[in-house]
């Protein structure tokens, strides 16, 4: 049994050598390659965010990062390769909470560090998400063929639901259709347009696109 080790140890001897000469050198260049810094900005995930609660947030946002390590890796650092992770799970009622960003939510490449984020502290407010049914209203455009007036118009379906934060939501009466262009129109038309909300916090639960049906006549 020793003999076989022994010719285990002892069989291409020579290129064993070279492969550890080789793993030693290449770990001496690496760690005494300089240090460099540089910055990145990355886009903020969340993870784990409440169901029933609503962020209030202006733009996705983003995170400054300042990172320092090996010139050749810090050189190579992509966007891809870092993500900035936020946690909800323990937000449970609606506010202000404020989280600091540091190396637990900050996920960086191997042998590359973090030296600061700017901001290193995130705030985010939450509210009570509201869903709630509004009517549409169509947006007419274009001046009318002479004589002639809408005589009857009707939206389908007449109402869209939104949903958003409660604060938001309320303030929202009604959702208008992009432009229907009525300047050659006599007689009846059907148009299928998109539903347009203005605030950026609010959306449309599901459908966004109704048909408005006008109908033209002589005054």
């Amino acid at each position: 049994m020793t003999g076989l080790v022994e010719r285990y140890l002892l069989h291409n001897l020579g290129l064993k050598f070279l492969a550890l000469a080789s793993a030693v050198v290449l770990w001496i260049l690496i760690g005494a390659e300089p240090e460099m810094e540089s910055s990145l900005s990355v886009p903020v995930e969340f993870h784990n965010v409440p169901k029933d609660l609503e962020m209030l947030a202006d733009q996705p946002p983003t995170v400054h990062l300042q990172v320092k390590g090996p010139k050749g890796k810090v050189r190579s650092v992509g966007r891809e390769q870092v993500a900035v992770a936020l946690d909800l799970i323990s937000v449970r009622q609606p506010g202000a909470r404020t989280f600091t960003l540091d190396s637990s939510q900050i996920l960086l490449p191997r042998g590359v560090t973090l030296v600061r984020s700017m901001p290193s502290q995130m705030r985010l407010v939450f509210e009570k998400r509201l869903t709630r049914d509004v009517r549409v209203l169509p947006r007419f455009t274009g001046i009318y063929p002479a004589g002639y007036e809408v005589a009857e118009s009707a939206v389908d379906p007449p109402a869209l639901k939104i949903v958003g934060p409660e604060s938001r939501v309320t303030l929202v009466d009604y959702v208008t259709t992009d432009p229907i262009d009525l300047s050659r129109l006599i007689g009846s038309a059907s148009f299928p347009r998109n539903a347009y909300l203005e605030d950026p916090h609010v959306r449309f639960e599901n459908l966004k696109s109704v048909r408005v049906n006008v109908e033209m006549k002589k005054k």
